[in-house]
């Protein structure tokens, strides 16, 4: 866009209002960032948890809802789910599956009278929605609407494809694939059918089976998926219309600056790895006891995001933490990262061209793992029973990988060269 038309844009009020969670909230903010650049009012819809966090951004805040913390909230979880999380993808549908879309259900009808105030109070002229799950106020607005969908984009189309949420291989059982869907509907559909039926009654257009199994439809206006081009699925099928692909959404404004390598670690030998379980993985205990224990035994230096209830334990000599870490900082001065595969950080690792070894704990995390895998970017491992031998094979093979870095660095380099976030925003501002 010429300097001449930009300036002759107005100056748009743009409504962000993520999932509470920090991945949602961090993709948001790696868009919100390109658009404050261009003079565009931005403010963040958000639970009163989040309170604080987005004002240094020079973002406003409009809190909503009882005040949580999101940590708290993490910790809850995993006290409730722990042992479902110890099951294969399948296995987790019949519980895990059914409760937390129960649970997501249940939040936007409690949250949509709320959201509804927020939409009143800043006469947005765009919204820019982060769910999986259709919130009424926000689609029934009156201004167009974007649906950012900062997750593993197996569902947009899923012909061709193993199901969302499984991590099966993409040239696996079609037998698998069908036993899994027809057990996810028999799950889903009792569900579906009743929230259809309250969207109905907001006033929402009525859900189509189109983007099945999220429980929205795709907007008529725009919509973002979050996913590097090296590990999208557009050579098993193509993408619906009005789907525009993004490669990363890293805040910049935050990896400015370098990380300094604490002292504790600064002078020993080995490569530097980070490990992030996420917010949910870090709140399981026994999960981050399980695998420091392992990784005492490497040669090589650590860091780690300890997760919210990193002071019950310590950290061995080959390691440094804290309960929460600049990732986006750490990422570029590391040589390796294990994760959970949560889909902003393997975006972000992308952007910084690290190999991974992914460690899942539910939904789009095993496809995330299964496609790193089977494109030959990183190694996936069973994050509860994978053996010692594995892990501490798995991070030599990886460092060894010199192919594989060189592939991982041109892929950086390209990413960030074609930062496409600049075409988001264009396609943003001509909506209005």
């Amino acid at each position: 866009m010429s300097s001449s038309s930009s300036s002759s844009k107005k100056q748009l009020t743009i409504l962000f209002t993520p999932f509470d969670a920090f991945g949602h909230v961090h993709a948001c903010i790696g868009i919100a960032e390109p658009l404050k650049q261009r003079g565009h009012r931005i403010v963040f819809g958000i639970a009163t948890g989040w309170k604080g966090k987005l004002l240094p951004y020079g973002f406003e805040e409009v809190l909503y809802g009882e005040e949580t913390k999101p940590s708290q909230v993490h910790v809850e979880f995993i006290k409730t789910y722990a042992s479902e999380l110890r099951k294969n993808s399948y296995d987790q549908l019949a519980v895990f599956e059914h409760d937390s879309q129960r649970d997501f259900i249940n939040m936007v009808i409690d949250n949509d009278p709320l959201l509804r105030d927020v939409v009143k109070k800043v006469k947005p002229d765009i919204i820019i929605v982060d769910h999986y799950v259709c919130q009424p106020s926000l689609v029934t607005a009156g201004v167009p609407w974007i649906w950012l969908m900062s997750a593993n984009p197996l569902g947009l189309n899923e012909e061709n494809c193993p199901p969302r949420g499984s991590g099966y291989p993409t040239d696996g059982d079609r037998n698998q694939w069908d036993k899994f869907r027809k057990e996810l509907k028999r799950i889903y559909e009792p569900q579906w059918e009743e929230f259809n039926q309250w969207i109905i009654e907001q006033g929402a257009p009525p859900l189509t089976k189109q983007m099945w199994p999220f429980f929205q439809n795709a907007s008529p206006y725009l919509n973002i998926y979050l996913y590097p081009e090296e590990t999208d699925y557009l050579d098993l099928r193509p993408n619906p219309p009005k789907w525009f692909r993004c490669d990363a959404l890293v805040r910049t404004s935050e990896s400015n600056g370098k990380f300094q390598i604490p002292e504790k670690l600064a002078n020993k030998p080995g490569k530097l790895i980070y490990m992030s379980m996420g917010s949910f993985g870090s709140a399981d205990l026994l999960l981050m006891k399980r695998l420091i224990g392992i990784l005492e035994h490497s040669p090589h230096r650590f860091i780690i995001s300890k997760g919210p209830l990193g002071d019950e334990y310590s950290l061995p000599d080959n390691m440094w933490g804290e309960n929460m870490v600049p990732q986006v900082k750490i990422l570029p001065i590391v040589d390796l990262i294990i994760t959970h595969g949560g889909n902003n950080t393997i975006t972000e690792n992308f952007y910084f061209g690290k190999p991974s070894i992914i460690l899942p704990l539910f939904a789009d995390q095993f496809d995330n793992a299964q496609r790193i895998q089977e494109k030959g970017f990183g190694i996936r491992l069973d994050t509860y029973y994978c053996s010692e031998e594995e892990l501490l094979d798995a991070i030599e093979k990886l460092l060894a990988d010199k192919e594989l870095a060189k592939k991982l660095n041109i892929m950086s380099k390209k990413m960030r060269e074609t930062d496409n976030r600049a075409k988001v925003v264009e396609l943003i501002e001509v909506l209005v």
